[in-house]
């Protein structure tokens, strides 16, 4: 099983534990929201950074000293298992019972490492509002400063093993995104089937929470992305519109394609040809030093020429790109690739580095044809970026 190296892990804590040091603050307090959540929650990637593993159903919460041995907070027997075996290495695992304890397990964890009463906080924006005030209460003697930023740029410093997951979640990806174009001309084949079968190809082959959207119909408008929302056989003239979301070991991997029962019309192979066009451009603007913003904006401006809407009157159109990592939407690379981002502080933006990989997805609708997509994983390498999804990239003639 791949996994990152304790060696990487004990540099992350390494240049937690400097900063630290730094801003003098003697512990940092972390919530992880629980993995399954996937693309809904950000916090569990912070989890996941420091101690390499983190619990799929059940919020965790860590405490960093400055000095000493890290305390992990979990729920009960079966999480402080699973957290033990798979990162005991990291920290003392401590089994609270119930979420209404984990306060009282922080603060005792705090207590024993703070001596200036300075802790910083990280993920605190994704707790239940109970627990949030319970731990305040029990924090009320320290001062609490915001360990985000700090952790969030450290972040943006990608390592060769997270690319090495990321190009396992991309071949997943590629795998499910197979699988549904295969099963999608099988006899009485619906949406909800096909849908299930793409996910249990992700889960086959190891991915951590895949999922799947699907756009069926001849002009499609819109996405569903749970399996109430599809019925029916799928038609002989339908497009088979799909995109898929998961995880290998916490890195985020995606995939985006349009597949067509029978011939293609020629205004749909135009538009096919204009998603790929678009891709290659944000592809070029991927040079390490240059910044980031101007990814987004090869696609936005390009999508601009093509589209017959507007970006807030379109039916369809959603972001464009973003940075993928242990974070659906990385958070150290989401100002810079949101196309309704605060312009004025693009000059101390983000700026372009190696391993970064940005999934690269324009959408939009056009009247006659309903919703299009395209979307590929690009990993920036020193000279330029490369796609390393590696599902034929076009329209998919079934």
């Amino acid at each position: 099983m791949n996994v990152i190296s304790a060696e990487l892990l004990a540099s992350r804590l390494g240049r937690l534990r400097g900063w630290m040091s730094a801003s003098d603050v003697d512990a940092v307090i972390v919530y992880g929201a629980p993995a399954a959540l996937g693309s809904r929650t950000v916090t569990a990637g912070y989890v996941r950074w420091l101690a390499g593993w983190t619990t799929t159903s059940l919020p965790v919460m860590v405490v960093v000293p400055l000095g000493g041995t890290p305390t992990v907070v979990t729920m009960g027997p079966h999480d402080t298992r699973a957290f033990g075996l798979r990162a005991g290495s990291f920290g003392d695992v401590v089994a609270a019972g119930s979420v209404d304890n984990y306060p009282g397990e922080v603060a005792t964890a705090v207590a024993s490492a703070s001596s200036s009463g300075r802790v910083a906080s990280l993920g605190f924006g994704e707790m239940a509002a109970p627990l949030h005030a319970a731990l305040l209460d029990r924090l009320a003697a320290h001062q609490v400063v915001d360990a985000e930023p700090a952790v969030n740029e450290m972040r943006l410093q990608r390592h060769a093993e997270e690319v090495a997951m990321h190009r396992a979640g991309a071949a997943v990806s590629d795998a499910m995104i197979e699988t549904a174009m295969r099963h999608a001309v099988q006899p009485g084949m619906t949406g909800p089937r096909l849908m299930a079968d793409v996910e249990h190809a992700g889960r086959e082959l190891g991915a951590g929470t895949p999922t799947t959207w699907l756009a069926i119909g001849e002009k499609p408008v819109t996405t569903y992305m749970e399996q109430a929302e599809l019925s029916g056989p799928i038609g002989a003239a339908d497009r088979v519109q799909l995109g898929t979301s998961l995880t290998y070991q916490g890195y985020f991997a995606q995939g985006l394609r349009i597949g067509v029962r029978g011939r293609a019309s020629a205004r749909l192979r135009e538009y096919a040809q204009i998603l790929l066009d678009i891709q290659d451009a944000a592809l070029a603007a991927m040079v390490p030093g240059a910044k980031l913003h101007a990814v987004s904006d090869a696609i936005e401006d390009a999508i601009d020429k093509y589209c017959p809407y507007e970006r807030e009157a379109d039916p369809f159109r959603f972001q464009s790109c973003h940075g993928l990592g242990l974070n659906y939407v990385e958070p150290g690379m989401a100002r810079d690739l949101n196309a309704r981002r605060d312009r004025t502080l693009d000059p101390a933006g983000v700026a372009i580095t190696e391993n970064m990989v940005i999934e690269v997805h324009p959408n939009f609708t056009v009247p006659e044809l309903g919703h299009v997509c395209a979307g590929d994983m690009a990993l920036v390498t020193a000279t330029g970026a490369e796609w390393i999804t590696a599902f034929p990239r076009g329209l998919v003639e079934l």
